[in-house]
């Protein structure tokens, strides 16, 4: 069971997911720790509300996404505020995913399905 008692009461997640379970998922284990939540379900939307929201912290990208893919999205984004973590996230592992999100930009990759203690692992590193 993984501990993490730091509150981040204050701190903004963008969760760009087109998968309503996934988005769900993401929504609750974050909700647990005070993070206050966005979604957007392609990475045209995304980029938009990135844009328009500068309290965002962190990103959480899925990388395959209908209209934009999360591989362009992270390049918008990242070409608007570098500072701020990407993560991509897919379970497409075995398609060299992973070496693609990070040079589009992604600080991390997480594989699907995402276990918890890798969430908080990924939120301890990045939105303290």
């Amino acid at each position: 069971m993984t501990v993490f008692d730091e509150d981040l009461s204050g701190k903004t997640v963008l969760i760009v997911e087109d998968n309503e379970n996934s988005n769900s998922y993401f929504k609750a284990a974050l909700h647990k720790f005070g993070v206050t939540t966005l979604s957007a379900g392609n990475g045209k939307q995304a980029v938009q509300m990135f844009g328009e929201n500068k309290q965002i912290d962190l990103v959480l990208m899925d990388l395959n996404m209908p209209e934009m893919d999360g591989f362009e999205a992270t390049q918008k984004i990242k070409s608007m505020r570098p500072e701020v973590p990407v993560i991509a996230q897919s379970a497409y592992i075995l398609s060299g995913e992973e070496k693609r999100s990070i040079e589009a930009g992604c600080d991390e990759f997480l594989a699907k399905p995402i276990r918890l203690s890798s969430l908080v692992d990924v939120l301890q590193r990045y939105l303290r």
